[in-house]
């Protein structure tokens, strides 16, 4: 290489290759588009995180989307209310204050119990009892659990998986409009079937409490064939008889038949243990409902009722 001097002249200078090749380098480092360079520093595309459950709003409730008529008709409410129709089409809906909220499905995010009033144009003012679950994509009432015509709620609590309702039904002489009689009602949500009536007690004249407890078996536990049916009553039923009823998983009806009580006296606490034979009543295995119950001799209805659930091997 040929380099000038500041004296004007010109002489020869030797460079190193190891120099050049750096050189080189360098050069070629500065000649790179600086595109590179921002796609690296670039942070990677995040996903679009999904869209997590909420807890079941006031407003959600007053406006929301609910079945009736045994589940068979879906009806859009407006703060609380929905009327449409004339003559035997008319329909008119209503959200009663009675609002609870609580963890109805078990997995860790409020839901709501709530109380609607169906009427069809005549006197009857049909009450229901309906979950409304807390969803990702909304609040999602469920079919509601007919309370009765004209009953009246006193209070509505809905925890754990369980709502329980306190009212005056009518007694076998009370007439439609003007129920007298205390009633505990005690539903459980469970996922796939709904709400199921789990528990119910009365009260006497004299203010005594009418209840069920059934002690075996035990709810969730695996029973066999004979099953042992075994519990108390607080006050022995008419003629000292229950009622027992076995359900499958579906909720059909597969066995009924009386449970005698044991008691000292007429009308005093008792005591029932029996073996059921699951076997001759050709009860599928799986999921059974055992359900014990006494009814009114008066008029059918339900006294008192205690069920469990459990799982027939």
């Amino acid at each position: 290489m040929q380099i000038k001097t500041h004296f004007g002249e010109t002489m020869k200078m030797k460079i190193p290759l190891f120099i050049l090749i750096i050189l080189a380098l360098i050069l070629a480092a500065c000649a790179q588009p600086t595109a590179n360079t921002e796609v690296a520093t670039t942070e990677p595309p995040q996903p679009t995180p999904t869209q997590s459950t909420q807890p079941v709003t006031s407003d959600a409730l007053m406006n929301g989307s609910y079945p009736i008529r045994e589940g068979s008709v879906t009806v859009q409410l407006a703060s609380g209310k929905y009327e449409a129709g004339q003559g035997a089409d008319y329909v008119q809906v209503t959200l009663l204050p009675e609002i609870a909220y609580g963890d109805l499905n078990m997995d860790g995010v409020p839901d709501a119990a709530v109380i609607l009033a169906e009427n069809y144009g005549g006197s009857g003012t049909f009450l229901s009892l309906v979950p409304v679950l807390a969803k990702a994509g909304g609040s999602q009432p469920e079919k509601g659990a007919s309370l009765g015509d004209r009953v009246q709620v006193k209070s509505l609590v809905a925890e754990d998986g369980v709502m329980k309702v306190t009212l005056l039904v009518q007694a076998p002489n009370d007439p439609l409009c003007c129920p007298t009689l205390p009633q505990t009602r005690t539903y459980e949500y469970r996922v796939g079937s709904g709400l199921m009536m789990v528990s119910v007690s009365s009260q006497t004249e004299d203010g005594k409490e009418r209840s069920i407890a059934i002690d075996l078996p035990a709810p969730g536990s695996g029973v066999t064939s004979p099953m042992t049916l075994k519990g108390s009553v607080t006050i022995a039923p008419f003629e000292n008889n229950l009622v027992v009823n076995i359900y499958d998983a579906s909720g059909t009806q597969v066995s009924a038949g009386p449970l005698a009580v044991s008691a000292a006296e007429m009308g005093g606490p008792g005591t029932f243990d029996t073996q059921v034979d699951l076997a001759a009543a050709s009860v599928p295995s799986g999921t059974v409902r055992v359900e014990v119950m006494d009814q009114s001799a008066a008029d059918g209805s339900i006294l008192a009722l205690a069920a469990v659930y459990v799982v027939y091997k």
